[in-house]
């Protein structure tokens, strides 16, 4: 059978994969890009497609003054010591300049979102397409890869062997052969692996699974075959606004824009503003497993640019009323506490003292009102292989495995600490910054 050479092979098609096949490719690597999985949703496909770039270009030409500081010293007072020295610092100094080189070189139509802001980031530093959708920033990935002849892509069909061996990888899928001197592995996490998530996270047992049944962590289990050693495993992005047995959500920004929470008795039971992950488990602890996001027209007319909430309304997953008893009977929650509830949230806003904490209520909630019922969910893991600065995977002596890199769910994230760790945008923060900084290490073509 004929071994196909090439520098780089990379397993995996998802955020960090495409985006690291596609720069190895501009820097003249010859690559192997290959995913079982390559027609089904993955993590970036189904996500808000949301990433944080602090100093970008487009955010000074928006005249948005912001820092990869800046945004380290919100990862770091959202996450505490749960923060990945290893890898934020180098990560959050990519962002930017990767960004640039998207929108300069690749003609990526990147956007700066100033309208879109995120619990947790104190300045509007999101960037994606318009309007923001993982679907767009991946189908314009897909586009761009395909147009590359130094990928050869192999798709949609299984692996049957992955060995380590004569200083490099051999990779053997549907009777071809692959041989690289660098392997990426760039697979989506083990949210999808019960198993997994039971020993590593606990709290999210059984819970809805909002990202892909494929994330199934046997990249991760892959490396510590060869040494290699894990990070941050209870970390996780969960989803505090998922709709109950659908896979679509409300996403991160109401609760920023003034929109609350009540349990089954319309009654508050957690400061919405701690973020959309760290709220899945709090959730996921109420009556039911369910809760009421509660929200009006206003806010509603904000969320345009927001795909995620766009998808929710089309799937009729809102409530619309002109009244508070309406939308109490419409939603089945006691009209008595959602009156009381939204005239407390009122003074909240006007100044009154939250006794769960919360300090910024955004607006006095008025007619027309709007509801929908959620669940917590888990989107993705963020645990995983532990990497150097650059996305080299160590082994247990934190010596870098030679040829081994590791980014998006099959790497270490950003932070762990649960859900509450998980800072909007970490997880494409991660995923591009590695896959940036790995090939960068890589750029020279292998001699023959």
């Amino acid at each position: 059978m004929t071994t196909r050479r090439v520098d780089l092979i990379v397993l995996g098609a998802g955020a960090a994969g495409m985006l690291c096949a596609l720069l190895a490719a501009r820097r003249g690597l010859g690559v192997a890009l290959i995913d079982p999985h390559f027609s089904q949703p993955n993590n970036l496909s189904i996500s808000g497609g949301l990433f944080p770039a602090a100093g970008s270009r487009l955010q000074r030409d928006a005249g948005i003054i912001d820092s990869p500081q800046a945004w380290l010293d919100d990862l770091q007072a959202f996450a505490g010591d749960s923060v990945n020295q290893r890898i934020a610092s180098a990560v959050a100094d990519a962002l930017p300049r990767l960004t640039d080189y998207l929108v300069t070189t690749l003609k990526a139509p990147i956007h700066f979102l100033a309208d879109v802001p995120g619990p947790g980031h104190r300045i509007a530093r999101f960037h994606s397409l318009q309007p923001a959708s993982g679907r767009a920033l991946h189908a314009w990935l897909r586009q761009a890869v395909a147009g590359e002849t130094g990928i050869d892509c192999v798709t949609d069909r299984g692996i049957d062997a992955t060995e380590r061996r004569d200083g490099g990888y051999t990779l053997h899928a549907a009777g071809q052969v692959f041989a690289a001197p660098h392997l990426m592995l760039a697979g989506g996490g083990f949210g999808g692996n019960a198993a997994m998530v039971a020993q590593y996270i606990p709290e999210m047992r059984g819970a809805q699974n909002s990202g892909t049944a494929h994330n199934d962590g046997s990249l991760i289990n892959l490396a510590l075959g060869w040494d290699a050693t894990l990070a941050g495993m209870d970390g996780y992005q969960g989803q505090g606004h998922t709709n109950p047995g659908a896979t679509t959500r409300l996403g991160m920004s109401l609760p920023t824009l003034g929109a609350v929470m009540v349990n089954r008795d319309g009654r508050r039971f957690v400061r919405e503003d701690i973020g959309p992950s760290a709220l899945a488990a709090r959730v996921l602890a109420q009556p039911g497993q369910v809760a009421l996001d509660l929200f009006d027209a206003h806010i509603e007319a904000q969320l345009g640019n927001h795909s995620a909430y766009v998808d929710a309304r089309a799937a009729g997953k809102i409530i619309s009323a002109d009244t508070l008893e309406a939308l109490a009977a419409a939603a089945g929650v006691p009209a008595n506490a959602i009156k009381h509830t939204v005239d407390q949230v009122a003074g909240f806003a006007r100044g009154a003292t939250d006794p769960l904490g919360r300090g910024d209520f955004a607006r006095v909630l008025g007619a027309p009102y709007r509801a929908s019922w959620v669940t917590g969910s888990l989107a993705h893991t963020q645990g995983g292989l532990v990497t150097d600065a650059c996305g080299r995977v160590l082994d247990q002596r934190g010596n870098a495995i030679a040829g081994l890199f590791a980014a998006g769910g099959s790497a270490a994230g950003l932070s762990g600490k649960g859900g509450d760790g998980y800072l909007p945008g970490n997880g494409l923060a991660q995923s591009f910054g590695l896959a940036w900084l790995a090939v960068g290490m890589i750029t020279v073509p292998a001699s023959s």
